[in-house]
């Protein structure tokens, strides 16, 4: 049987996706800011709106980070239906990229609703889109670490009072700088404690290397969010590759975008291509989907073609994705088996492989 020839942009659509780094609101849509703003008579123009995307930033001259819109959207997201709404929109939009699989952040400390009333409608709206498109979403309520540790082991009793198959752990996010991961050990311990999985993100905004190393040994996380400086500890990166430790990273992050503004250095620089060179365990992820300007599709196109990695490379990180995701054995043993047979059917049907210039290729194998 002949295929039908299809283009690298349509590739990177297709092919089969697991994103373990996703913040629930960094995936709402501008429109759905805008309605809920309207809904609950909250002042905000569309410019104004627009200060939060990366893609109108350019129109208004005002750049609001990532941190400030999912904060401003906490506020305007009142009711369970508000979130059983960006789950579905999230859901498409990754459909349309050739996601399969999700995990994602939320806060429950940021939102006035109880982590039930907000659990229940995250967990229908999860329980539609599976029907609908046959995506699988699941849970990862994340700690504030702007706020106090004891609100972030309130959040983990919440957790325990109101457990649900679809809720697999716990993360910490925002800004590190003067809240290292250690300080919310109470936190992490008790969900330990409770068979609950642990991922942190550690090393995020060129902070030292030392909170990944934290991370791992004194708070044994099962994976780091973002990571990018282990690589200035090449003891603990050498250390960290012969483990396996997952690391999900980000093509979109901010920080490097302001450290390297011409492309073409960023592209070189980046360090992601020194930790693929490593041989660390890496998973390209799209953080805030929307307000970063990124798909799924965008996330593995600007991992070849902007940093150099070959197409057998992006084969490799689609297994680590399925490896580092917190499934059961059974369940990544077949997407093992069918993702991958999926990927090299897509790829025989391809008009032209990437060119990739030798001195930029990384050819990524584990």
């Amino acid at each position: 049987m002949t295929s039908t020839p299809i283009t690298l942009d349509q590739f990177y659509h297709q092919f089969p996706k697991a994103d373990l780094h996703y913040h629930l609101l960094g995936g709402v849509r501008l429109e759905t800011m805008l309605h809920f703003a309207s809904k609950y008579n909250i002042p905000l123009s569309e410019t104004e709106a627009k200060c939060y995307y990366r893609a109108h930033q350019h129109e208004t001259g005002i750049v609001k980070g990532g941190i400030e819109a999912l904060t401003f959207l906490y506020e305007l997201m009142r009711e369970p239906e508000d979130y059983y709404r960006v789950l579905v929109e999230v859901a498409e939009d990754a459909h349309a990229c050739g996601v399969r699989y999700i995990e994602t952040f939320w806060n429950p400390s940021d939102t006035d609703l109880s982590y039930r009333d907000a659990t229940i409608a995250l967990t229908e709206a999860i329980d539609q889109v599976e029907r609908d498109m046959g995506i699988i979403i699941r849970l990862i309520p994340s700690i504030n670490r702007e706020k106090a540790p004891e609100i972030a082991v309130e959040m983990v009793e919440d957790m325990i009072a109101f457990p649900h198959p679809y809720v697999l752990g716990i993360g910490i996010d925002y800004k590190e700088h003067n809240a290292p991961v250690e300080n919310f050990w109470k936190a992490y311990r008790l969900a330990s404690d409770n068979n609950l999985k642990l991922t942190a993100h550690c090393s995020e905004f060129g902070l030292h290397w030392r909170n990944v190393e934290t991370g791992l040994e004194l708070i044994n996380v099962d994976r780091i969010d973002h990571g990018y400086t282990i690589i200035d500890n090449p003891e603990l990166t050498k250390k960290y590759a012969a483990q396996g430790v997952p690391f999900t990273v980000i093509p979109s992050n901010t920080y490097y975008f302001t450290q390297w503004p011409e492309r073409k250095e960023w592209s070189q620089h980046h360090p992601i291509r020194a930790m693929a060179k490593a041989g660390l365990n890496i998973i390209p992820c799209t953080d805030d989907w929307h307000i970063h300007n990124t798909t799924s599709a965008n996330c593995y196109r600007v991992m070849v073609e902007d940093f150099g990695f070959d197409l057998d490379s992006l084969r490799q990180m689609m297994v680590n994705s399925i490896h580092a995701s917190w499934m059961p054995e059974s369940i990544k043993q077949q997407w093992l088996d069918s993702w991958g047979v999926a990927f090299d059917n897509l790829r025989s049907s391809l008009v032209e492989e990437p060119s990739i210039e030798a001195e930029q290729l990384i050819q990524y194998r584990r």
